[in-house]
C-alpha cells in the first residue's frame, strides 16, 4: 500500500487495552494491531498504547511500530489519559477501540485531532456477568450513557451489522455507524481439512461468556450414541481451570484435548484434522474464529447471537441455534448430532467445505487495511464516514 494522501507523516495513536503478546489477547487485539499496521504502511507515524501484562516490558517494537505499555486492567485508563495529554499538541489521529469502555479520547485531545471510534460489541450484559455493583453499574453507565454523548460527533465504526444494531437498540446510538469488518490470514495459510466430522473444534479465548463448558457438556451427552467423538479446545484464558474441572467432573478427559495457545502452524495442523466447529458464545463482535475455521473448510454450529449471525451463513457455512429458553446444552447436542450425520456424507462435506472456503476468502486483512485507511483519511478531512463504508 503506498502512502495515502492525508496520512503521510501524520502522527497517530492506536489505543487498545491489550496487545498481541498479552496473555488474554484475542480477535479484537488482532484487529487493533492490523489497524495500526494499515496506518503505518500508509505513511503515518504510529504508536500503539496498551496495558502492561505481567512479564511485559514498558516499551517494545513490532512490525516497525513502537508499543508503549502502562497500567493494568483498570489503571490502564488513567495511564492512557496521561499519554494523550502529553501528546495533545502533536497528535493528528487517535484510533479508539471500545474494549468494554473506550478511552474517551475526545475529552483529552486537541479539537483538530481526528478520532475514530471502533466498537466490537456492546458489553452492557457482560458488565453484569463479570462485575458486581457498583462496578457493574458504573460500567453500564460509562458505555450506555456517557459513551454515546462523548462520541456523538466522532466517526464511528462497528465490526458487524449486528453490533451496529445492538448499539442502536441498547445504547440509543443516533449518529451514523459505518461497518469495518475483520480480516483473516487463515485463508492464505489453510492447506488441509476438513477432517473427521466427529473431531469437533472449539477455537478462541477461554472466558465465561464463550460457554466452552457448555460445549463440553454437549459432547458428554453425545458420547454414548456417537462413537469416535473427540473435542479439541484451542485457546487460552482465565476460564481454563473451570473448563478442565468440567471435563474431569463429566469423566470425558479421554475425549477432550485442551491445547492452550498454539502457533499458527500448530493451529493449522489441529484444525486440519477437525470437521466441525462449535461456538456457544453469548455474544461476539464478529466471529473471527468462525472465519478461521471456515478457511479450513470447517462449518460452525453457533448460537444465533450478535456477531455469529454475521459470520455464519445459516444453512450454508454452518447452522445457528436458537435456544429460546430451552437448555442450551441439549440444543447444541441436537444440532451437533444432526451436523455430524450430514457431514458423514462425503459429498455433503465437500459442498459445505467449498462454501466455507469461498466465504472465508472474502475477509482479508488487505481489504480491512484499505477500508481502515479510507476511514481514517475521511475522519481527518472532516467528512465523517467515507462513501464506500456500508454505514447505517
Amino acid at each position: 500500500m503506498p502512502d495515502a494522501p492525508g496520512l503521510s507523516g501524520a502522527r497517530a495513536v492506536v489505543i487498545n487495552w491489550r496487545d498481541l503478546d498479552h496473555a488474554l489477547a484475542g480477535g479484537s487485539e488482532r484487529y487493533a494491531w492490523e489497524y495500526a499496521k494499515a496506518l503505518s504502511t500508509a505513511g503515518a507515524d504510529v504508536e500503539f498504547l496498551t496495558a502492561r501484562d505481567e512479564g511485559q516490558t514498558a516499551n517494545d517494537h513490532r512490525d516497525g511500530i513502537p508499543i508503549r505499555r502502562g497500567g493494568g486492567a483498570l489503571t490502564f485508563y488513567p495511564w492512557v489519559v496521561w499519554q494523550l495529554l502529553r501528546r495533545r499538541r502533536r497528535l493528528d489521529v487517535v484510533i479508539d477501540p471500545e474494549c468494554g469502555i473506550p478511552a474517551f479520547s475526545p475529552l483529552f485531545v486537541a479539537r483538530r485531532t481526528a478520532v475514530v471510534l471502533l466498537v466490537h460489541h456492546v458489553h452492557m450484559e457482560q458488565f453484569r456477568t463479570y462485575f458486581s455493583p457498583p462496578m457493574s453499574t458504573l460500567g453500564r453507565w460509562l458505555e450506555g450513557w456517557l459513551m454515546p454523548r462523548v462520541y456523538r460527533r466522532v466517526p464511528t465504526y462497528a465490526v458487524s451489522r449486528s453490533t451496529a444494531d445492538e448499539m442502536r437498540r441498547e445504547l440509543g446510538w443516533r449518529t451514523p455507524i459505518g461497518i469495518l469488518e475483520n480480516g483473516s490470514s487463515a485463508a492464505t495459510r489453510a492447506s488441509s481439512g476438513p477432517g473427521d466430522p466427529r473431531r469437533i473444534l472449539v477455537l478462541g479465548r477461554l472466558v465465561p461468556h464463550k460457554r466452552v463448558d457448555t460445549v463440553v457438556r454437549a459432547l458428554a451427552a453425545l458420547r454414548d450414541e456417537v462413537p469416535g467423538l473427540h473435542l479439541d479446545i484451542v485457546g487460552r484464558g482465565p476460564d481454563r481451570e473451570s473448563v478442565v474441572a468440567t471435563i474431569e467432573e463429566l469423566g470425558v478427559s479421554d475425549l477432550v484435548t485442551v491445547h492452550g495457545y498454539l502457533s499458527d502452524d500448530e493451529m493449522d495442523r489441529v484444525l486440519g484434522g477437525c470437521g466441525l466447529h462449535v461456538c456457544a458464545s453469548d455474544v461476539e463482535g464478529w466471529g473471527q474464529v468462525v472465519i478461521d475455521a471456515a478457511a479450513h473448510g470447517i462449518p460452525t454450529v453457533g448460537r444465533d447471537v450478535p456477531g455469529l449471525r454475521d459470520s455464519v451463513v445459516d444453512g450454508s457455512t454452518g447452522w445457528l441455534v436458537r435456544p429460546d429458553g430451552d437448555d442450551l446444552t441439549a440444543v447444541l447436542a441436537d444440532e451437533v448430532r444432526s451436523a455430524i450425520a450430514l457431514l458423514d456424507d462425503p459429498a455433503q462435506q465437500a459442498s459445505y467445505a467449498q462454501r466455507c472456503r469461498e466465504w472465508a476468502a472474502r475477509f482479508t486483512w488487505d481489504r480491512m487495511h484499505d477500508e481502515a485507511v479510507a476511514a481514517t483519511v475521511a475522519a481527518r478531512s472532516g467528512r465523517g464516514l467515507p462513501p464506500s463504508s456500508t454505514g447505517s
